[in-house]
């Protein structure tokens, strides 16, 4: 089955072939780490003699989830490399900016020649893999090779779950790779197991993305910030966070209609995708509003004493910390059935109540918790984010509340992180 694989990857590479050509030489990011994407790593990312880890998450999301545990993985294990993968040239960056990572590279291609010279570049004595990515080859030569594969956060979606069941004579084999898995919830630990992972080797851990950081922000720094930003503590602030295409309009359409009552109000919007920018700047200027870019406070402060209505975070790794100033903030992708949302957790880190729209299967469980607990809100469409952000508005108090309960709600649901990295500590015992 795997020269079968093997000779489809191949072939739909080389019909494919013109369109990536076309990407690689059009749109800068896809240029980005191609070397790498091929299995050459340069020998100055792996340089180390001491023993490495692999770890790998798709983007920024997986990436800024497992960081808690990393950091915990180091401090008990000082003396071992971390070398972390990702797939995106978002998650790549954000990877970058984490000073315990040792070495930050691009996920190779799952060609056979392209997996192999990775790890033999590496040599890890573990690959560990955030939430979901099953890549055949790279599975099944680490099994070859005696390598533990150990899955942290992991989930099993309903989409996932019926492509892998319609080839399960296949990915039963695939599976068979993973040494322990560590799933998120019990629904994601009957789906392993039904196909074909024995219940030994699975546990439910729980969701690491409860367990992520703030970074720490004193008075101080939130006042030097708001400064920064041109933000007055007199304005109430809407932060519609990781935007996708066809949401940004809405998000506007809705600002105007509340702009109007509440001349005090201001909208952060931080488009998911860097090479979107400059789309989402010209959709708020065409849409009459006045604009400040963060990039351009960074280049020169004096520009934030102007006025504007919308602040575009133009900016990578800042999002986390902004949501600390928001009266209310919206999570985007929820308004895109094909996207299904992002991480709901990180304005509810800051006790500041989370919108998000009806689209929401990739964190469904968090949202499921964070709306029975009354630290969530969801919104259908534009009149209903502009309803519900309009109560959030006029009754601070009641804002207020609804974020203490996300807070809360957060809290309660902590620890997957330390059982995680039991499993991990214990697997690598033997190492």
């Amino acid at each position: 089955m795997y020269l079968l694989y093997n000779i489809l990857l191949h072939i739909s590479f080389i019909l494919l072939l013109p369109y990536f050509l076309f990407k690689i030489i059009f749109i800068g990011k896809y240029r980005e780490g191609i070397s790498e994407r091929f299995g050459f790593i340069p020998i100055g990312k792996v340089s180390s003699d001491k023993k490495r880890l692999w770890f790998h998450a798709v983007s920024v999301g997986e990436t800024k989830a497992v960081m808690p545990l990393i950091k915990r993985l180091k401090a008990v294990m000082p003396d071992i490399d971390i070398i972390f993968s990702t797939t995106t040239s978002t998650g790549n960056e954000i990877a970058r900016s984490y000073q315990f990572i040792d070495s930050v590279i691009y996920f190779p291609l799952d060609f056979s020649w392209a997996v192999k010279r990775v790890i033999d570049k590496i040599k890890p004595i573990a690959f560990i893999v955030v939430e979901k990515e099953v890549w055949p080859n790279i599975l099944n030569i680490l099994g070859r090779r005696n390598i533990p594969v150990i899955v942290v956060n992991g989930k099993v979606s309903n989409r996932s779950f019926k492509r892998y069941n319609l080839f399960r004579f296949f990915f039963k084999r695939v599976f068979k790779n993973i040494s322990f898995f560590c799933a998120q919830r019990i629904k994601d630990y009957e789906r392993i197991t039904a196909l074909g992972i024995e219940p030994e080797r699975v546990s439910i851990t729980g969701n690491v993305k409860f367990d992520m950081e703030t970074s720490e922000l004193t008075d101080d720094g939130k006042k030097s910030i708001m400064q920064a930003l041109g933000i007055k503590t007199s304005d109430t602030v809407f932060i519609a966070g990781s935007t996708h295409r066809g949401e940004e309009e809405i998000i506007l359409d809705a600002f105007d209609k509340l702009k109007r009552e509440m001349q005090n109000l201001k909208l952060i919007i931080a488009p998911r995708h860097p090479e979107r920018f400059k789309e989402v700047e010209d959709l708020i200027r065409a849409k009459g509003f006045s604009i400040l870019k963060r990039s351009e406070t960074l280049r020169s402060p004096l520009s934030a004493l102007r006025s504007f209505d919308v602040i575009l975070l133009d900016t990578m790794g800042e999002l986390g910390m902004i949501y600390a100033l928001a009266s209310a903030a919206f999570v985007g992708g929820s308004f895109l059935s094909d996207v299904g949302g992002h991480n709901l957790l990180e304005p509810a880190l800051y006790k500041k109540p989370v919108l998000f729209g009806p689209y929401i299967y990739t964190f469904s469980e968090g949202a499921d918790i964070l709306t029975k607990g009354g630290g969530g809100i969801m919104a259908k469409d534009r009149k209903g984010l502009e309803e519900r952000l309009k109560q959030l508005f006029l009754h601070p108090d009641i804002a207020q509340e609804i974020g203490k309960a996300g807070y809360v709600i957060l809290q309660a649901n902590r620890g997957a992180t330390e059982k995680s990295l039991a499993v991990i500590t214990k697997m690598l015992d033997s190492r």
